[in-house]
């Protein structure tokens, strides 16, 4: 895992807080990020993603708060893809690395992607899957990953986009539309848990390459 600041170390910030209320907050996400990361149980993270939700006012700063929930969910899908698929070498499976999506006359560009699969080159994935993780999927953040998936296709045509996302805050027309642009959107929620049929993409998906 590659993410500079992780899940565990938004937890330590809580737990070294010098406020009581900070601190046992703190140390009830450990025992349930022990819980999901050992479960992988969907039901488990919600319930982590919850107690998060309920406790804004008590962790403070918006930008803690959003990147908070938006790293675990990231995580949260990373390691359901560690543990449920298997990545045969030279293909390696990324968390918050950059992907390589253009290049000419030996200059390159590259983008960050929550979760990829590919292979390591240069110091930059050249990838076969990459999923966009969304705890909270509404308008602006569909763009943004639309845009991603464009430029990167445009580069790799082969490559494999997937839209991942507990919450969904726009119109089911305009996520439907935006299917046509995507190679899959899947949701990870209790209501409506899509988890297998997202497993079985990337395995699908893994099983025509050839490296």
């Amino acid at each position: 895992m590659t993410r500079k600041k992780k899940t565990v170390d938004y937890i330590n910030e809580l737990c070294s807080s010098e406020l009581l209320e900070k601190r046992r907050l703190g140390k009830k996400l450990e025992k349930q990020y022990a819980k999901w990361t050992e479960s992988l149980s969907l039901k488990d993270f919600s319930a982590f993603i919850e107690t998060i939700k309920k406790n804004k006012a008590e962790i403070g700063v918006a930008q803690f708060f959003g990147k908070f929930r938006a790293y675990a969910f990231e995580e949260y899908v990373y390691r359901l893809l560690q543990a449920k698929v298997h990545v045969k070498k030279p293909l390696q499976l990324f968390w918050g690395e950059k992907c390589r999506v253009w290049g000419e006359n030996g200059t390159y560009y590259s983008m960050e992607f929550d979760v990829s699969i590919g292979r390591k080159v240069n110091g930059s994935v050249e990838p076969v899957v990459v999923v966009d993780a969304k705890v909270e999927l509404d308008a602006a953040r569909l763009k943004t990953a639309l845009a991603s998936f464009a430029i990167l296709k445009k580069w790799n045509s082969e490559v494999k986009c997937f839209l991942v996302y507990a919450t969904r805050e726009i119109d089911s027309l305009l996520l439907e539309i935006a299917k046509n642009w995507m190679d899959g959107t899947f949701q990870l929620d209790f209501k409506n848990d899509e988890t297998k049929a997202f497993i079985r993409r990337v395995k699908k998906s893994l099983s025509f390459h050839h490296t």
